[in-house]
């Protein structure tokens, strides 16, 4: 009876053997490539990434943006938590107390040279330093609303990053990694050495006049204690920015710590009256036009009367009669408001429109936004009167700039622009431009504002042996009630020289100074910022003015 049973065990044993055998035949021979594929897949990621970017660059070859490569180290949670030698040891060669393991959190820490050693001897499999790609902003926060950054989805946010980000961009590829079960340890398993690298833009940006320029509103925030303040360089006859800042501005190596307000460009983005800095077109529109000459006269009587609250000159002020030049020589509200009146509505905001401030200036940045003013065009003769000298219209700072330096060129309107070059692309020549008032009428309106300068409200602008044009400007700001808060005002000059060959043409724009007006606060910079690039480009003094 026993045999029987034995015959039938060795049977089963056979069988099943047998079952097991085929069965790995099948799963390691028929289907073994889809298995070991779907085993790396489970250990494998893909990852998509791009030839170096390009780098940005100041006008005269000093980084603004560039790539760097790190060390980094990934630290697994679950692989240390439990062992409190090992935790202690990283704690000791990584000099970082490790605030995230100890939270119960993976992390990644950038190594130092040394480190990379100390970590390496230690000899384990899920502690193997890699190497990343990240963007580096040498200069920090300098002209950081320019630049803007990289994100952590490596696309251009804000400024020229996002703007030529088609540009900046190398090629794009896929690389593919391999990792262990528990995906500690990873290895490269494709090169992507060969992808192309994004091209290099270089800036009209001059690295010491924006150097200057930061460190002057800087000062601003010190000694007038401003709660923020831009300051605008440009060259008037081809439109190219030579510098950019903003107070308060960020850091973009480290743009994660950042409220997003602070990414706002204000020198783009901002609106504001620009009070009687605006005085300058009204006046250009009128010479324009041969409603007025420089000699032509009026009688002020201190305020106007146009319903509702009267309109009145700073500091209550009354001057009798005055020609157009001592208009603007001291700033007479009703003086402007005079020529706003000879115009008439049609004209007036013909010009308006002429010098930009209804529209883009198209300045080659990211978000630039603008006001179309309408409230002028439906507005009665009082909204009108108002905007004559600044008050009640809308403009960023760019455009200011860009109005302004018409005046400086001839009468004609250049586009704006930061990038001068692209790299393997020809050379950006000039942008758009547009005549806006004659050259004869610039010329008339620049020979007034020299008056400004040498003799008026902005006498503090002024530097020895050096013909300056320039205008002031003190606007109240409207407050959470609408209306206008006397206690608070954005104090700006802005100006250019020299005034027979302008090399340049500064705004400067502070908001809350204390200060009871631009000529106390925003000329003196303005006289700052000037001497410095006269220093810097070395312009010789106009000989009439010695």
């Amino acid at each position: 009876m026993r045999f029987p049973r034995l015959i039938i065990i060795f049977v089963l044993l056979f069988a099943t053997a047998i079952f097991f055998i085929g069965r790995l035949f099948f799963l390691q021979v028929v289907q073994g490539d889809y298995y070991q594929a779907l085993a790396r897949g489970q250990h494998s990621f893909l990852q998509e990434t791009s030839g170096k970017r390009g780098q940005i660059l100041f006008k005269e070859g000093e980084l603004l943006a560039t790539s760097k490569t790190q060390d980094i180290l990934y630290l697994p949670f679950r692989k240390i938590s439990g062992d409190a030698v090992l935790l202690q040891l990283l704690k000791d060669i990584l000099d970082d107390p490790l605030e995230e393991l100890e939270e119960g959190r993976s992390m990644t820490i950038v190594l130092e040279s040394e480190q990379i050693t100390q970590i390496k001897d230690l000899d384990l499999s899920f502690l193997i330093p890699q190497k990343r790609t990240v963007r580096y902003y040498p200069q920090g926060e300098m002209a950081s609303h320019l630049v803007g950054f990289l994100n952590a989805m490596q696309k251009g946010q804000y400024g020229i990053e996002e703007e030529y980000q088609e540009e900046l961009q190398g090629e794009t590829g896929v690389i593919s990694w391999e990792g262990s079960p528990y995906g500690y340890l990873v290895s490269k398993l494709q090169d992507n050495s060969v992808l192309e690298m994004g091209n290099d833009v270089s800036l009209t940006l001059d690295y010491g006049i924006q150097f200057m320029a930061e460190q002057l509103l800087k000062e601003a925030e010190r000694d007038l204690a401003i709660s923020s303040g831009t300051i605008i360089v440009t060259d008037p006859k081809t439109g190219g920015i030579l510098a950019m800042a903003n107070y308060p501005n960020f850091d973009p190596n480290n743009y994660r710590q950042e409220e997003l307000e602070s990414f706002q460009n204000s020198a783009i983005q901002k609106l504001f009256e620009p009070g009687s800095i605006f005085k300058a077109f009204t006046m250009a529109a009128g010479l324009n036009e041969g409603k007025v000459t420089p000699e032509t006269t009026f009688k002020d009587k201190g305020y106007i009367d146009l319903g509702g609250s009267l309109i009145r000159n700073y500091d209550r002020r009354t001057w009798g009669e005055q020609t157009m030049t001592e208009v603007l020589k001291k700033s007479i509200n009703t003086g402007a408001v005079f020529v706003e009146q000879e115009l008439g509505r049609e004209l007036f905001l013909k010009y308006s429109k002429r010098f930009g401030f209804t529209q883009l200036t198209g300045i080659d940045l990211v978000g630039e936004t603008y006001s179309r003013n309408e409230n002028l065009v439906n507005g009665c003769e009082r909204d009108l009167a108002s905007a004559s000298f600044g008050q009640g219209i809308a403009v960023t700072p760019i455009q200011l700039v860009s109005a302004f330096g018409a005046i400086a060129n001839n009468g004609k309107l250049m586009k704006p622009f930061v990038v001068s070059s692209i790299q393997g692309k020809e050379e950006t020549s000039l942008k758009s431009s547009k005549q806006v008032i004659t050259s004869n009428s610039a010329s008339q309106l620049t020979s007034m504002l020299t008056q400004v300068v040498e003799e008026g409200f902005g006498r503090k602008a002024g530097i020895p042996g050096y013909f300056l044009a320039g205008k002031t400007g003190t606007a109240q700001v409207i407050n959470e009630e609408g209306v206008y808060d006397p206690d608070k005002t954005i104090q700006s000059f802005i100006g250019f020289g020299p005034t027979l060959d302008p090399q340049f043409l500064i705004l400067i724009k502070l908001d809350g100074p204390q200060a009871k007006s631009s000529s106390e606060s925003a000329a003196p910079i303005f006289k700052k910022m000037a001497q410095y690039i006269i220093n810097r480009y070395q312009i010789p003094p106009t000989v009439e003015s010695l």
